[in-house]
């Protein structure tokens, strides 16, 4: 008796960590909507051989831990920028909205205090957490200027999530398109 309790003991212990490793691996993917997404502006810049630009968010986790925010593509001649959002699904209620309707974005110059919120998004799900690919439009910003961007709740614009996506000094790099991202921007591989 005594040892089929520590096989039980030790089987729930397994089935513990397993699940605990699950979650966080699910947690830190950074796989869902990753893309550029092929936006009028982004195919006109892939077409004529303009800048895609692209570096690490700064702060890739907002200081509530209701947002994080990968795939950061800026096409400066187009005043594109397109950034993936993952959020958990406890902040609908936080910001008293729901999946269906979702959440309204903006991003903030600090310097000039200019906000830009002309955006596309495409949504997807999976788990527990929500994904918005954002594309914004009308984005001009200097290098030296701190760009944050804001989750707010679609009825009242309550203040939710912030993170900073560029930190003033922050250089971009030539983003390299994958060989999907080439095809949808209108290219062929090689």
């Amino acid at each position: 008796m005594k040892k089929v309790l520590t096989i039980i003991i030790f089987a729930m212990i397994a089935v513990v960590v397993v699940s605990l490793v699950i979650m966080i691996s699910v947690s830190e993917a950074k796989t869902v909507l990753r893309a550029i997404t092929p936006t009028p502006a982004a195919v006109k810049a892939y077409a004529e051989g303009e800048d895609i630009l692209s570096h690490d968010v700064k702060q890739e986790l907002s200081f509530d831990g209701y947002m994080r925010c990968y795939a950061l593509v800026y096409i400066p001649s187009e005043g594109e920028l397109q950034v993936t959002v993952k959020s958990n699904n406890s902040v609908y209620e936080k910001l008293s909205t729901t999946a269906e309707r979702g959440f309204v974005f903006k991003l903030y110059d600090v310097e000039t205090e200019r906000e830009f919120t002309e955006y596309t998004e495409v949504r997807a799900s999976e788990g527990r957490y929500g994904y918005y690919r954002l594309a914004f439009s009308g984005v001009e910003f200097s290098e030296d200027a701190d760009l944050e961007l804001v989750m707010l709740s679609p009825d009242n614009e309550e203040r939710g999530s912030v993170i900073k996506l560029h930190k003033a000094g922050q250089e971009f790099e030539e983003y390299e398109l994958t060989d999907d991202e080439t095809v949808s921007l209108g290219g062929k591989l090689k």
